[in-house]
């Protein structure tokens, strides 16, 4: 493809604050494909949507966001919103995180040498875009528990724990977390289902946490949402369907509800915390729909 303009958006606090240390390794790499390539650092929230919305503005069509998915989620946010920006640009996901998780789903690997490489071939494809209350997702957005744990688990935390600071983070949520009523409502199907939730994942990507499958039938270029909802039992049962999330194993208890949507409708009866590609927010009603294929991104080996 003939690249006008590529530039970087690196968070120096991804990847237990090494990103820094790849900074230079990284422009040389990429130099050798895409010519000159300009580094934006992110030092605060925001900072990457901020960097994201300039770099359409300047005419970039080729966005490497180094960081995990808190920071593409940023990125991604960021060139929506400026008028015709997804299709404009393509993203390039160099995994810097923790869990980077829709990095994997994009088949790059957590070896940031390796995707690289990967990067480097210009493989595109084309993903779906979820949407909750107006803002962005490309991977999961999660409410209850799920998103419990995500403000439990500080950047601290992750700097000295990695992967390990969701284990801290769940324990400490558990002693204090009190299911959700909710009724939530998906079509096409017209599904309704009213009931007290542990949590709730709608998703348009496979794994959160770290490789943790929420939803192991989803896919990203469907037009469809995978909505997972896992009801209120005993905190000791929980902690055991929990341990099946890492294969997928949990869609098969009868205790939780899973089913596709392209749109779906939460309301819950007290303001809830809900997760979208690590952006926690609190929200009365959740509306969730889907872009079909709106982004692009380069991948991985198929």
């Amino acid at each position: 493809m003939n690249v006008k303009r590529a530039r970087v958006i690196l968070n120096p606090a991804a990847g237990r604050d090494r990103a820094l240390s790849y900074a230079a390794d990284l422009n040389l790499s990429l130099k050798e494909r895409f010519g000159t390539v300009e580094i934006v650092l992110s030092v605060g929230p925001g900072d990457c949507e901020e960097a994201a919305k300039r770099a359409v503005a300047d005419g970039v069509d080729v966005l490497f966001v180094g960081g995990g998915d808190g920071t593409v989620n940023e990125a991604v946010n960021g060139v929506a919103a400026v008028a015709g920006g997804l299709e404009s640009v393509i993203f390039g996901v160099v995994p810097l995180g923790t869990g980077n998780d829709f990095a994997q789903t994009l088949g790059l690997p957590v070896d940031v040498d390796r995707a690289i490489d990967l990067l480097q071939q210009q493989r595109i494809v084309t993903v779906d875009v979820g949407r909750l209350n107006g803002r962005m997702f490309v991977n999961v957005s999660g409410g209850g528990f799920i998103a419990e744990v995500s403000e439990a688990v500080t950047p601290q935390m992750k700097s000295i724990a990695g992967r390990l600071a969701y284990l801290v983070g769940g324990v400490q949520t558990l002693m204090d977390f009190d299911p959700v009523p909710m009724t939530l409502h998906a079509d096409p199907g017209g599904h309704r289902i009213e009931t007290e939730a542990y949590a709730f994942a709608v998703c348009n990507a496979r794994q959160i946490g770290g490789g943790r499958l929420i939803a192991p039938s989803a896919l990203i270029d469907d037009g469809l949402l995978d909505v997972c909802v896992i009801e209120n039992m005993p905190t000791l049962e929980f902690v055991a369907l929990l341990r099946k999330v890492s294969g997928g194993d949990h869609v098969s208890d009868p205790r939780v509800r899973y089913l596709r949507a392209s749109t779906v409708t939460i309301a819950v009866d007290r303001p809830v915390l809900v997760n979208t590609d690590g952006e926690v927010m609190e929200a009365s009603s959740c509306e969730y729909s889907v872009l079909p294929r709106a982004a692009r991104f380069f991948a991985g080996n198929p």
